[in-house]
């Protein structure tokens, strides 16, 4: 006796009827959702508003945080991406980088003094929980295809220049709110904080669009124009005279990398790491900026003092040698913890005096093999000259400009350097690092 089942596939015309009861109902809605999910992968413009979205809530604007209703809301919308992306994870069973787990250790070192101190706990699981995602989405997105991680760079490349062309019409229009640290030092606050705080956005938006446009033949992409006229119109309009030092170091690095683009010796980005941690010495410790007394005056307008920040290191270090190896912990005051001339607390306007407040010596540490994992593993790869001299020059301007200037508050997209740095030859579909063994051919198709 033929059964229905060899019927069906010899004549191919007998087909039962499909019955409610009988999974015919579940098997519509199943193949409905797989080709609502075709849809939205073949749609472009929604996987790019999508992740454009996600990246702005992880990364949003200095502004957001002075709404009283916009801040607890993005903050709710971060704790839920950072779920789904842990669950992404899972499922993928992606293995942790070494960047990445560097980079939870180096967070993880602020808890300790934090919960013995008393300080802002949820500001450090906040800032850790949107900082970690920010990596993670790197991460999904260097296992996927080329397409996605072409879009991944568009899409923070696009997201900090709609950032910095807001600011800078915001700047231009006269539209800002007032950001009072006392009577004496109130001035305007913009979509990216106050004048000093611009510059956070600036480079690592410079970066990116040089980044990006190193995948295309073009020598220079309309993102590369944007970011760099945006970004000197705005240091230019509002006066920041550490911004213009960071964009003459920047410019120079990046004309001597490309006439040696492999990147080698004092051009590596090693080599950054540690010149970054030697002029934080000689300028914080020895004070070696007082031989270029008519430099700092006359040229740059500025005090020996550099407006204050040495005297701010003077009362830092004291109250750092208290608790050297653990730090103070991430307190109530956004940081502030170097008593002011005006009875208020300021930052320690120092990158490395901050992180070692906060979380001592380990963070220190911690922080610098962030780093240095980071520019090994881009100084051991094959990558675009253009990609290693745009993501050279620019550490290498934030390096200097993080003696008086702190890039771990606020936006802190300084890390977006390692994170892309480690990654940055999967990125930009250049050869892997060296260390990565052979390559997956199917993950980069």
């Amino acid at each position: 006796m033929t059964s229905t089942a060899e019927m069906i596939t010899r004549t191919g015309s007998r087909r039962p009827r499909p019955r409610w009861g009988d999974g015919a109902a579940t098997g519509t809605a199943g193949a409905l959702k797989e080709a609502l999910v075709g849809f939205a992968r073949r749609c472009y413009p929604l996987r790019y508003l999508g992740l454009m979205m996600i990246c702005g809530i992880l990364m949003k604007p200095s502004l957001v945080d002075e709404s009283a209703s916009l801040a607890p809301l993005v903050k709710a919308l971060t704790a839920v991406i950072f779920l789904g992306l842990v669950l992404a994870h899972l499922a993928r069973r992606a293995a942790l980088s070494a960047t990445l787990t560097l980079f939870i250790l180096y967070r993880l070192a602020y808890l300790p003094p934090t919960l013995l101190g008393d300080g802002d706990l949820l500001n450090w699981g906040y800032a850790s929980v949107a900082q970690v995602s920010v990596l993670m989405v790197i991460e999904l997105h260097v296992g996927a295809d080329e397409d996605s991680r072409r879009r991944l760079l568009r899409v923070l490349t696009d997201l900090l220049l709609l950032y910095l062309m807001v600011n800078a019409a915001m700047i231009l229009l006269g539209i800002s709110k007032d950001a009072a640290a006392g009577a004496q030092f109130s001035q305007p606050s913009y979509l990216l904080g106050i004048r000093t705080r611009v510059t956070d956005t600036i480079f690592p938006a410079t970066m990116l669009a040089f980044l990006y446009d190193s995948t295309s033949p073009r020598r220079w992409g309309w993102r590369s124009v944007i970011a760099v006229g945006s970004g000197l119109l705005q240091i230019a309009s509002l006066h920041v005279a550490t911004a213009l030092v960071g964009t003459a170091i920047a410019a120079i690095t990046y004309v001597v990398i490309a006439l040696r683009p492999h990147g080698r010796g004092l051009l590596s980005m090693r080599a950054v790491t540690v010149g970054g941690l030697v002029i934080t010495l000689l300028v914080v410790v020895a004070r070696i900026h007082l031989l270029f007394t008519s430099l700092i005056e006359g040229a740059l307008g500025k005090s020996l003092t550099l407006t204050g920040r040495t005297d701010i290191w003077d009362s830092a270090l004291p109250i750092l040698a208290d608790s050297p190896l653990l730090g103070h912990g991430i307190n109530h005051e956004f940081g502030r913890f170097v008593p002011g001339a005006d009875g208020g607390l300021w930052q320690a306007h120092n990158q490395y005096l901050q992180i070692m407040h906060d979380g001592g010596l380990i963070a220190v540490g911690l922080f610098v093999a962030l780093l240095w994992v980071a520019s090994a593993r881009m100084d051991r790869s094959s990558c675009d000259p253009r990609a290693r001299a745009a993501l050279t020059s620019v550490y290498a301007a934030m390096s200097v400009m993080a003696v008086s200037e702190i890039y771990i508050y606020n936006m802190a997209l300084f890390i977006l350097i390692p994170f892309l740095a480690s990654r940055v030859p999967e990125l930009t579909g250049g050869p892997r690092a060296a260390e990565t063994g052979p390559i997956d051919r199917s993950a980069v198709r």
